[in-house]
């Protein structure tokens, strides 16, 4: 990754030779190795015009009339054939142009070694271009499209080629992978140099997420928090206070650190494990299920993880779709079951402060919160210790110019509640 970042001619090259595979033609391989069986007169075929031509020069009249027939035959048997083998034809094309930029790379001073002998592909990397690149913008003039219709130049070097991809198949499958591993580093290279910061995170046997200025990879002039995760966490706020995006940065750095060692953050420690989430539930038309369903099978699966790898579960707005006395029951039973399965480390967050005091000798209690004025609320996306102590629902009422009414009844009410 450093070599493609600081080395420009390296990286030149290599994003060259990716775009000269192109991404127009989606190769059917290796499905298309199972070999389609050839013809051998139809491979004789291939030579006949060529040997009548030489014919002529000792036989004009014989010979220029064979070869003008055998011309006629392969270019009509040409077209025919080229229907029952196009795809694959598309295919190989693809998988040549895979084996010879993977050639290439690999010749590069700073580029990993591929271990194969690309003597076993000679044909598919000097002669492939012949056959055509379908969808191409490329014009083929007419002398070229005659002279392969009538030496059948597809027919013959796809069952060359195809030869050679079954017989070295592992080597074929490791261009393939060598090429996907450059494609996925320079990929990488180029995005982290648009963050505004990102770390090589580190790898502990400790069960902590520990980090510091983490931030969502996908929100710019994101907010950074810093904590140190050792314990089930429950985070409680207002709407729209940052406790889901809180969640997502997490989750997702988790992610990013296990595939391609980067996370968004200045510091970041963490043990692997699977993450699963519980958010984002929508009701199913489809299969008629109602938004609490989806929400009860969607943390139902979290139970039947089978695994001896650390969890990490992320729950949001834990089942909102359901009355305020059983939502709060239904939570603190699943959440304190949580607790008890071992490996897990559990994220969750609510409207339901109920929950902080109940759930309080298991969970850590985090928050986030905001600040209301006469006309506005605003909020700094911090996450704080302890629950939250302010609610935003009623204000936002009177900032939003609800009628009068409105908003001094359902604040005498709360109160009248609290």
């Amino acid at each position: 990754l450093s070599d493609i970042t600081t080395n420009l001619d390296f990286r030149n090259k290599i994003s060259l030779y990716l775009a000269q595979i192109g991404k127009a033609i989606y190769p059917t391989f290796p499905d298309q190795i199972s070999s389609i069986k050839r013809n051998n007169f139809f491979m004789l075929c291939t030579y006949l015009p060529l040997i009548f031509i030489i014919l002529s020069i000792f036989m004009p009249s014989i010979g220029i009339s064979l070869t003008i027939v055998s011309a006629i035959f392969n270019m009509m048997l040409s077209g025919f054939l080229k229907k029952t083998y196009e795809q694959d034809l598309n295919s190989m094309f693809y998988t040549s142009t895979v084996i010879k930029k993977a050639y290439a790379i690999q010749q590069l001073e700073l580029a990993p070694n591929l271990d194969i002998d690309f003597k076993h592909f000679v044909i598919a990397r000097k002669f492939s271009g012949l056959l055509g690149r379908v969808n191409s913008n490329d014009e083929t003039s007419v002398f070229s499209l005659l002279f392969k219709l009538i030496f059948m130049m597809d027919y013959h070097l796809f069952h060359l080629i195809q030869n050679s991809f079954k017989k070295y198949e592992d080597e074929v499958m490791a261009c393939y992978e060598y090429i996907a591993n450059i494609d996925n580093h320079y990929a990488v290279a180029l995005w982290r140099e648009t963050l505004d910061h990102y770390i090589v995170p580190q790898v502990t046997e400790k069960d902590v997420i520990h980090f510091k200025q983490l931030t969502h990879p996908l929100i710019n002039d994101a907010v950074p928090n810093d904590l140190a995760i050792d314990n089930h966490i429950l985070l409680t706020g207002s709407n729209a206070s940052g406790k889901s995006t809180f969640m997502k940065a997490v989750a997702l750095n988790i992610v990013l650190s296990q595939t391609i060692n980067t996370a968004t953050a200045k510091e970041f420690e963490y043990k692997p494990g699977m993450v699963y989430t519980s958010m984002v539930n929508q009701d199913d038309i489809l299969t008629g299920d109602s938004y609490f369903m989806t929400e009860i099978k969607s943390i139902k699966r979290l139970f039947d993880i089978t695994t001896t790898n650390k969890v990490y579960c992320f729950i949001d707005e834990i089942f909102k779709g359901t009355n305020t006395t059983e939502r709060i029951a239904a939570s603190e039973s699943v959440l304190s079951y949580l607790d008890q399965l071992e490996g897990y480390t559990v994220i969750a967050a609510t409207h339901d402060i109920e929950l902080s005091s109940l759930l309080g000798n298991v969970y850590s209690n985090y928050h986030f919160n905001e600040s209301i004025t006469e006309d506005n609320i605003s909020f700094d996306f911090k996450i704080k210790q302890g629950k939250a102590d302010t609610r935003n629902a009623i204000e936002l009422l009177r900032i939003m110019s609800f009628p009068k009414k409105i908003y001094n009844r359902a604040k005498s009410s709360a109160n009248r509640n609290t």
